[in-house]
């Protein structure tokens, strides 16, 4: 799994998965903000199993909700493509930038 690059997170928010210790990009940083995770925040993978979806369906909701509030979708906007994906193997890039 490639690591996100620092600046391209969301400063004094986790980096990594309360959960299962997996890398958070600004992405799932974002989508977890989003429903109200602030203090812990989770991948996509443990977000499905904790509201009962798959981790796509979670990614296709949240994303569709990110895009509508300005306040989320400034920071959703900062990964210009799915090159800027740091784990395309691991993640759902093709849903994410679609």
């Amino acid at each position: 799994m490639t690591e996100c690059h620092p600046l391209l997170l969301i400063e004094e928010a986790p980096g990594v998965c309360t959960r299962c210790g997996a890398a958070l990009c600004l992405r799932k940083q974002v989508i977890n903000l989003a429903l109200g995770n602030d203090q812990s925040m989770s991948c996509l993978v443990c977000l499905g199993k904790e509201l009962g979806q798959a981790p796509e369906a979670v990614l296709q909701r949240l994303k569709a909700y990110v895009d509508g509030r300005d306040c989320f979708k400034k920071q959703w906007v900062r990964y210009e493509t799915r090159d800027w994906c740091p784990d395309p193997s691991g993640c759902f890039p093709g849903d994410c930038f679609s």
